[in-house]
């Protein structure tokens, strides 16, 4: 888990842990997976409670964010976005708190993963690479192998992956493990708190018992070579339990 020479300090240094098996979703949770748990549940989002999304999209500056009053899973980059960039049943959810996926996966008897779980399954056998295939992200014959933002800056998405925000959840190759979207799309909700890694748990680590933030891997659509630089397997993001982002998404585990 982690790794040595990084950059920033909550990345390392890498240190082994052992865990208990698990079972993890091949892809995020969709919009058509999160739909019916609405259905069955009648669950209020944290962005329907509070009336708005933290949101990104093409135009805006870097690390900005704005309050888009009215978004909601539903329609996570506004109403007036809807008709441009609709959700589809096959994109990730988003502009969900880590509440909300907490509430998601506990209603179908699981759990959002560790820290560590997450890592490990992303890696899929892979050690010190920025990705679970290498350090680049495109394969031999040059196609992109995940969904992040191509472009000099925030003002303008190149596209050369294909897509300007969300990609269906198996719209790229899945890691050796066959575990769908590894890295980018959108960052994934862990159940850790954020903190320092601690060297001397060893064994099913779970992070500090308490905190104000809880811990996303992965990067997101969002992430670009020239802005945040965070889409791979060593970097480590951290939002308030209740902050919905547009960028944001999750999987499940089980015993």
């Amino acid at each position: 888990m982690g790794r040595n020479g990084a950059v920033l300090q909550n990345q390392g240094p890498a240190f082994w842990v052992n865990l208990k098996a698990f079972r993890i979703d091949e892809t995020l949770v969709t919009y058509a997976e999160f739909r019916r748990f609405v259905a069955e549940t009648k669950y209020v989002t944290s962005a329907e409670r509070i009336g708005y999304v933290l949101a990104a999209f093409e135009g805006m500056g870097e690390y900005e964010w704005k309050k888009l009053k009215g978004a909601s899973w539903r329609a996570p980059f506004g109403k007036e976005r809807e008709a441009a960039w609709p959700m589809h049943d096959d994109f990730p959810v988003t502009a969900i708190s880590w509440q909300d996926a907490d509430h998601y996966c506990r209603h179908y008897r699981r759990r959002l993963p560790t820290e560590a779980e997450w890592e490990y399954a992303m890696r899929a056998g892979s050690q010190g690479t920025r990705f679970p295939w290498g350090d680049s992200t495109r394969d031999e014959n040059g196609s992109h192998r995940l969904n992040y933002w191509q472009g000099r800056d925030h003002k303008h998405n190149d596209n050369e992956d294909g897509y300007m925000y969300l990609s269906p959840v198996k719209a790229f190759a899945p890691n050796a493990w066959g575990i769908y979207d590894p890295v980018g799309n959108v960052w994934q909700y862990t159940a850790d708190w954020y903190g320092l890694f601690d060297e001397k748990e060893k064994t099913n680590p779970k992070g500090p018992k308490t905190g104000t933030r809880k811990v996303a891997r992965g990067g997101s659509w969002w992430c670009s070579f020239h802005a945040c630089n965070a889409f791979g397997l060593h970097y480590r993001g951290k939002s308030l339990p209740d902050a919905p982002f547009s960028n944001n998404g999750f999987r499940c585990v089980s015993p």
